[in-house]
């Protein structure tokens, strides 16, 4: 029987590169097969399809709002928001004898002393052509007296509707226009009464400027102070 020679023992150097290399084989991984990789490229492809499809989806739910938006129930494209119509401006000078529109400016008759007509600001409520007024026990006028382009407001003390300005008949003459001869409200010569009476629209601010009574009233003498009262 023939004696084995005892194994060598490794040196240190030795020893650490063995034990380096079974390291290295554990921690590899193992090669891929053809099926893997194909399997690998397939959800990729997968993914970048799903991503584009969200994308689309997005940019056409956008695109609908903005166009339900920008059109109306019945299709059409939906109109700008109106701007506010700006409220209309009169003025109206008892000084200096003036109504002012539309930067036009007219020569009026102001009023009475005793008929003030006991606003500074009014706010303009309705027009007719033609007004018939109320009987006034206290005028010494007989018959009935109709007035031609009137244009009313409502008073801020009792909420009557009443005379604000109305055209001169005709055959009356204008004596009147340039001087204090109104009893409560203010008249224009017939032509300049029908230009005012086309030009001014319910809802017109009137600035009064000029001498006022605090409180006229509509009981006295002055048949333009009076309530209007229109037949229906």
């Amino acid at each position: 029987m023939s004696e084995q020679p005892p194994p060598r023992l490794l040196t240190e150097e030795e020893l650490s590169a063995r034990l380096r290399g079974l390291a290295a084989e554990r921690t590899a991984t193992a090669p891929a097969t053809g099926a893997q990789v194909r399997n690998r490229a397939r959800l990729r492809r997968r993914g970048r399809r799903v991503l584009l499809s969200t994308g689309a989806a997005a940019v056409a739910a956008l695109a609908a709002l903005t166009a339900g938006a920008l059109t109306s129930s019945d299709g059409q494209p939906a109109p700008p928001p109106a701007a506010p119509t700006p409220v209309q401006r009169v003025t109206i000078d008892l000084d200096a004898y003036t109504l002012t529109i539309e930067g036009r400016t007219f020569r009026i008759s102001g009023l009475q002393e005793s008929c003030p007509i006991g606003e500074t600001t009014v706010t303009v409520t309705a027009k007719y052509p033609s007004l018939t007024m109320p009987p006034n026990k206290f005028s010494s006028l007989t018959g009935i007296e109709v007035k031609q382009w009137v244009v009313t407001f409502t008073d801020r003390g009792r909420q009557h509707e009443r005379l604000l300005v109305w055209a001169l008949d005709p055959a009356a003459g204008l004596a009147s226009i340039g001087h204090n001869a109104g009893d409560g409200a203010i008249a224009l010569s017939p032509e300049d009464g029908k230009w005012v009476y086309d030009a001014i629209q319910p809802g017109a601010r009137v600035e009064i400027k000029g001498w006022q009574a605090a409180s006229p009233d509509p009981e006295a003498t002055c048949s333009e102070l009076l309530p209007v009262t229109v037949a229906r």
